[in-house]
């Protein structure tokens, strides 16, 4: 059996979920039916794909039964290359750290179809990885961020950072950003480069959409 034949099933998000426990699905978060609605028409298309936190990797195992084709990119400040799947490569990186950011990109691909942030969901952590990965991703791509209820908790923020939450409802109502732990350059590319930006909600938490011109 080919990789196409083997993971060219017709089920959904939330189907596919439940074999790898992903908290993802309705056990947890209830994403899936969100994600589903941004993310079908890549399902047999997709070409480049960036997960940014992946625990145990239950969540990249179920990005790669759902997308039939396409190459999967893995990142987490674990080491997880002992779990093996087709086209999926796995890679150390702090999200805090632009460089390793940089470096990242330079050892995968240069353009992402989607990129998901479900990393350490500190508020420094998902502006400066939104700030420096938005310009990777392709137009028409869509980069999410998770677990958006960490922002207005102390344990998860910095003394004086802003708040994510805030940040993204400020440029639903103004079309600019705010941030203190962006650079001014990449303030100035989202501000000029998004087309789209939804906030939707699962059980626990809100969570960002955000489409590229």
């Amino acid at each position: 059996m080919n990789f196409n034949e083997k993971y060219n099933m017709k089920k959904s998000l939330e189907e596919i979920s439940k074999n790898y426990r992903s908290d993802k699905g309705s056990v947890y978060h209830n994403y899936l039916e969100i994600y589903e609605k941004y993310f079908s028409k890549y399902q047999n298309k997709l070409k480049t794909f960036l997960e940014i936190g992946l625990w145990e990797g239950e969540s990249i195992r179920m990005w790669r039964e759902y997308f039939t084709t396409g190459n999967l990119v893995g990142a987490d400040i674990l080491d997880l290359s002992h779990i093996k799947l087709p086209n999926t490569s796995f890679h150390v990186c702090d999200q805090s750290d632009r460089q390793q950011l940089e470096e990242l990109v330079q050892k995968t691909y240069n353009q992402f179809d989607i990129i998901i942030d479900d990393g350490g969901h500190m508020m420094h952590q998902q502006q400066i990885t939104l700030g420096t990965m938005f310009k990777y991703l392709k137009p028409g791509g869509v980069f999410v961020i998770e677990d958006l209820h960490t922002s207005g908790n102390p344990a998860y923020t910095r003394p004086g950072d802003t708040d994510t939450l805030e940040m993204l409802h400020h440029y639903n109502n103004t079309k600019q950003f705010v941030s203190n732990c962006m650079l001014p350059e990449e303030i100035r590319y989202l501000n000029e480069n998004i087309k789209e930006l939804n906030i939707e909600s699962g059980n626990v938490s809100p969570i960002a959409f955000i489409i590229k011109k």
